[in-house]
């Protein structure tokens, strides 16, 4: 039976996209005390990672209470590990990677942060001709930040606040290194657009609008289903020949975001890139022009 859209509440938006989620942080084993030495002359990191999902976690893990505050204000104190993680998370980068940016470099891209918390990480399309190496993810990430000095003089507001950004990792695997970070690319969550503005926020209103309307390939959606953060989409052409599954990311501030395609074929789901080069943008993969991955 075909599943008609029905115009969200404003209670249900408000709860949506406009509240943080009570989410707890994805469980992560990896911790800046597994890593900690007391000799801090490179190489600070030695562990060979041989899992993709193990190095993200790990460098999040370490990264955690890492605490670059000067100039900021928040907390009543030193915060967390102040600044000492950020040279071992550096250790975590491609050889490659760390010649294009530099420890100081690294350092001051996280000016303004006093805490972090991964969470969510999902593997991501890759596209055909990846090298076998390579492998991307969707991160997310929340951090806690506060005013600058300047901005407490002039508008007089302290407190601690808390940010958000999603964003896409591609990792690499090396025989003798295991698996490194080769690039992290992030943007920042609005949690004062949607529901106001678009429809390409909600899975229910993208699917029916791109994969009908644009491309013409369904009639009906048949089903949404939501498994924690993951929301599929699964719809089909009129005499349900063609069958789809589109499976989505629920954000912190309430959007939607594509991460998979998927046609039924010999009995099973197959993923595949139905997305065309202008839409790219609504979907969260290398081939986003977004995250520069090249």
């Amino acid at each position: 039976m075909k599943i008609r859209l029905k115009q969200l509440s404003l209670q249900d938006d408000n709860e949506r996209y406009r509240r943080p989620s009570k989410q707890l942080p994805l469980p992560n084993e990896f911790t800046f005390q597994n890593f900690a030495i007391d000799d801090t002359e490179p190489s600070l990191i030695t562990d060979v990672f041989n899992d993709s999902e193990d190095v993200i976690k790990a460098f999040f893990g370490i990264l955690k209470n890492a605490s670059n505050m000067e100039d900021y204000l928040g907390g009543c104190g030193s915060i967390g590990d102040t600044m000492n993680p950020y040279a071992y998370a550096y250790e975590l980068y491609t050889q490659d990677a760390r010649q294009e940016m530099s420890l100081e470099s690294f350092k001051d891209s996280f000016q303004g942060i006093g805490h972090i918390n991964l969470l969510k990480l999902y593997p991501v399309y890759i596209p055909p001709g990846t090298p076998e190496n390579i492998r991307y993810y969707m991160f997310e990430i929340e951090i806690i930040t506060g005013p600058t000095e300047k901005d407490q003089m002039a508008y007089d507001r302290g407190g601690s606040y808390f940010v958000y950004y999603y964003g896409l990792i591609a990792v690499e695997y090396d025989q003798n290194e295991g698996w490194k970070i080769r690039s992290i690319y992030y943007l920042p969550e609005d949690f004062l657009c949607a529901p106001d503005h678009g429809w390409s926020y909600a899975a229910e209103y993208l699917v029916p609008i791109v994969y009908e309307e644009w491309y013409q390939l369904i009639d009906q959606i048949d089903n949404m289903v939501q498994n924690g953060n993951l929301v599929s989409v699964y719809a089909s052409n009129e005499d349900k020949s063609r069958r789809y599954k589109f499976d989505f990311v629920r954000l912190t501030n309430g959007y939607d975001i594509l991460l998979h395609e998927n046609i039924w074929n010999k009995g099973r789901w197959e993923e595949i890139n139905i997305m065309r080069d202008e839409g790219q943008r609504l979907k969260l993969s290398p081939l986003n022009p977004n995250f520069m991955t090249a």
